[in-house]
């Protein structure tokens, strides 16, 4: 066996973390100047939850924990990197599209991989709700009730290593191209940070839903527990609905009936449109 390349690792450890850090500041941050701080005054005409702020203390927790998380993860991953590029670890990601079957396997399988992360996804965070698991680990991302961009990634550190193991499981097991791999990455860091925003905002991509369907998560708690793709709240009849009463004591994602609601008169089963 031969010894640790320190070169090499400090570039993979080192490039890891830095980009994560690098892309969550600067989405967050972009986004955090152009309406909490520029259009502050303005809030109704943006805002999800106007009347809701985050304190200075979570903003500055929030913050802390999102760059503590980032540079983890970065480390994790780089780690992976390391073992990855040195030949200490076999995997089937690849670099050589024509040795994969051309480009239809290599985009077709990039498609497999945004839909199997994110259902994967789906079923993590599913659980993270579950009594014991929102109690003792869950419950501190909901600490923060109304969302900022910083607050996408204010995870206690033991989820943030589930969820990152989740993640990373399927890309150890099927062959998927590295840039695939980087790019649906990089596009869970950046649209989970949209969807954490707080803002009113509608992405140009069909398959997309707007942040409200997150916001809706975090205020209404158990519920909406999807990433990136509304289907399997659809299929598993998690998704917010009409006549349904939701919050950090009613667990399970269905709700509980509410007849005295506002929507009791609608039909019981209709979801919310988004």
């Amino acid at each position: 066996m031969g010894g640790i390349d320190w070169g090499l690792l400090i570039a993979c450890v080192g490039g890891a973390s830095f980009a994560g850090i690098a892309v969550y500041h600067a989405v967050a941050g972009y986004l955090y100047v152009r309406y909490y701080v520029r259009r502050r005054t303005t809030a109704e005409s943006w805002k999800l939850q106007p009347e809701r702020y985050l304190t200075p203390e979570l903003h500055r927790l929030a913050i802390w924990s999102g760059t503590r998380n980032m540079t983890l993860s970065g480390l994790l991953s780089g780690v992976l990197v390391y073992v990855i590029a040195s030949g200490s670890l076999d995997t089937p990601i690849y670099t050589d599209v024509a040795g994969w079957g051309g480009w239809a396997y290599t985009l077709g399988s990039t498609v497999v991989l945004f839909l199997l992360t994110d259902y994967i996804a789906y079923l993590v965070h599913r659980t993270l709700h579950t009594r014991f698991l929102f109690r003792h680990l869950h419950r501190f991302h909901h600490r923060f009730v109304a969302t900022t961009p910083y607050v996408t990634f204010a995870l206690h550190p033991v989820e943030l290593l589930i969820l990152q193991a989740a993640t990373l499981a399927p890309m150890l097991v099927i062959p998927f191209h590295a840039v695939s791999i980087v790019g649906v990455l990089l596009y869970i860091v950046v649209f989970n940070i949209e969807g954490h925003s707080g803002v009113k905002r509608v992405s140009a991509l069909p398959w997309q839903p707007p942040s409200q369907f997150h916001d809706d998560h975090h205020a209404h708690f158990h519920v909406n527990y999807g990433q990136h793709l509304m289907i399997w709240d659809r299929v598993h009849r998690t998704l917010r609905r009409h006549g349904r009463r939701y919050g950090p004591e009613v667990f399970g994602g269905r709700g509980e009936r509410d007849t005295g609601g506002a929507d009791a008169g609608r039909e019981l089963e209709s979801f919310i449109s988004y």
